[in-house]
């Protein structure tokens, strides 16, 4: 059990227990080492298990140094084109640590931890989700060098996008977990986790029932939940250095209205989250049209704040009279695959106002000079 490990256990001795029961039918113990997940999302992202890892000696050191050499590079060229100002930006925008957003919502997310967590670093809870599946946590230790090579390779392949424009192309990405040895969104937040600097203790799956409390899931329920249930997976995690444990959910759910009318629990889950942010970023403009109207009402009515770009929620929906607006970047409308989605009152909001310049690429349009954001803020919060 590697020293981290061993701290956080004594830390974790006088804490409570998860709560949750266990869903009817689902195995009571799980099939990872909870002292390797940690270990699990660095290998994963590229970075050195510690040497007091099992890992550092099982596995292969060439596929490893492979996958480093070349993620690695990745990672660099990300930080430096993007991430570092990202990262300036988001600890700036609510000032003191204590005044920022403890609970944020990020639907239309899929697995993108890495950017909810460099624009938001002090959230203490998190509420993601997306179309992709949940996947499995990946058990390192029992593939063979040649699969984990592969998988690596895959793993890859399934962050390019991201990598290279800040966003996933979400057709492409559920058909790269579906196909891949790393099955799901998991091994991708692991590794996002890991990049970011945090250390994960702990990791459940869980089902959202139709009555509306979540209970501890397994990996065969979550990969075919039970009709209306919604699966999920909680990740427990903290920065190296800190006391305060933090929590990232992520559910495979559709949130249009069709979906939502079906698992309807999912709404009174997001209500219940108390939300004090919701970011949104490269959400397809589906708030835009009429049959996504449930989430879109969910967000203006719970959230305190809203950062979005301009695929979010269309512009005029948030009424002056209830919600301040400061707008970042430049906006010159939707990229070509888009375009029906231009918005004028939000190009007119941009000429007649005093726009702050964003130092990044984001979202659709993702080059420095065309991205904007948006901030808005509920009135009197």
């Amino acid at each position: 059990m590697s020293r981290w490990m061993l701290i956080v256990l004594s830390m974790l001795s006088a804490m409570p227990a998860s709560a949750y029961e266990l869903c009817p039918g689902a195995k009571a113990n799980p099939p990872w080492d909870q002292s390797l997940l940690n270990d699990t999302a660095r290998v994963l992202a590229g970075l050195d298990a510690p040497l007091e890892s099992s890992l550092a000696s099982e596995l292969d050191s060439v596929e490893l140094k492979r996958h480093r050499a070349t993620l690695g590079k990745s990672w660099a060229q990300l930080r430096a084109k993007q991430l570092n100002a990202v990262q300036q930006f988001g600890t700036g925008l609510f000032g003191s640590a204590e005044q920022a957003p403890q609970r944020v919502f990020y639907p239309f997310s899929g697995p993108d931890a890495l950017y909810l967590v460099t624009l938001f670093p002090d959230a203490r809870a998190s509420l993601l989700t997306g179309l992709e599946p949940v996947g499995a946590v990946p058990v390192l230790s029992s593939l063979s060098g040649g699969e984990i090579d592969s998988s690596l390779a895959e793993l890859r392949k399934s962050l390019h996008a991201i990598l290279a424009f800040s966003f996933f192309r979400t057709n492409d990405l559920t058909v790269d977990l579906k196909r891949n040895r790393f099955v799901g969104v998991t091994p991708v937040l692991f590794a996002f986790m890991a990049q970011a600097g945090y250390a994960i203790f702990d990791v459940r799956y869980v089902l959202l029932t139709p009555d509306g409390p979540l209970c501890q899931a397994d990996a065969s329920q979550v990969a075919k939940p039970p009709a209306a249930h919604l699966a999920g997976i909680e990740i427990e995690y903290f920065a190296p250095g800190h006391a305060d444990f933090r929590k990232l959910t992520y559910f495979a759910a559709d949130i249009g209205d069709g979906g939502l009318k079906r698992t309807p629990q999912y709404l009174d889950h997001v209500r219940a989250f108390d939300i004090q942010a919701t970011y949104l970023k490269s959400a397809s403009y589906l708030m835009h049209k009429s049959y996504f109207s449930l989430v879109r009402s969910l967000i203006l009515e719970e959230s305190e704040l809203v950062l979005q770009d301009d695929s979010g929620v269309p512009h005029g929906w948030f009424r002056p009279q209830l919600w301040q607006a400061q707008l970042y970047g430049r906006y010159k409308g939707p990229i070509g695959l888009f375009r029906h989605w231009y918005q004028p009152d939000l190009a007119d909001a941009y000429d007649a106002g005093e726009p702050q310049p964003l130092e990044f690429g984001i979202g659709y349009q993702h080059r420095k000079n065309q991205s904007n954001l948006q901030l808005y803020r509920k009135r009197g919060k």
